[in-house]
């Protein structure tokens, strides 16, 4: 009688110690802060025994709208642009009539970006190397030079082999031109997918 009578008292442990891992792991991955744009809307699943109660809000055309066990904070409009619907709701989440944690709610103005100023530092990865511009090259000796004057070249043009060696990088055009020593060398570039070769 004794070994049944423990038996029962430890699943009854058992079956608690789940109840409550449950239930802290439900509290635990509801959020403490959310923000969110005028319109939108943010849905918290929940349990039976955890309710959610709004505790304050900085504007009344915020609402929380129960539904079941699924908590919707959103703009009480129907046409956001008329009205401001932007400020704070703070909620209270409550296990059994008790406070166990708060969710701060701050909703705010939609914004839209517009992308404008000039492109830095991209890098383009291709099947050799990409002509992206036209610029001078400054030499040891101080004197600007164009390495690429004559020779065809136009922006949008992808070089492809330097004097038979296939050019994968801008590191391994570099090298190339660094080893030929001024000397002349045999360039193979694409344009229009159609190959061309010169020898500068």
């Amino acid at each position: 009688m004794k070994k049944i009578t423990k038996r029962i008292s430890v699943a009854f442990i058992l079956i608690f110690l789940l109840v409550a891992l449950i239930y802290v792991c439900n509290i635990t991955n509801l959020p403490s802060n959310v923000i969110l744009f005028e319109g939108e809307t943010l849905k918290l699943n929940t349990i039976f025994g955890i309710d959610i109660e709004t505790e304050f809000t900085s504007n009344p055309n915020i609402e929380k709208i129960e539904n079941n066990e699924i908590v919707t904070v959103a703009a009480n409009l129907e046409n956001t642009e008329e009205i401001e619907c932007t400020g704070t709701i703070n909620l209270s989440v409550k296990l059994l009539g008790t406070k166990v944690k708060e969710i701060n709610v701050n909703i705010i103005e939609n914004t839209e970006v517009v992308p404008v100023g000039g492109v830095i530092g991209v890098k383009l990865y291709t099947n050799g190397v990409l002509v992206v511009g036209m610029s001078e090259i400054s030499g040891s000796d101080s004197n600007n030079y164009k390495p690429y004057e004559g020779s065809g070249i136009e922006e949008g043009d992808v070089i492809v082999e330097i004097n038979e060696q296939e050019i994968t990088c801008t590191n391994e055009l570099t090298r190339e031109i660094n080893e030929s020593k001024g000397n002349d060398m045999e360039v193979k570039y694409i344009r229009n997918r159609r190959s061309i070769d010169f020898n500068n």
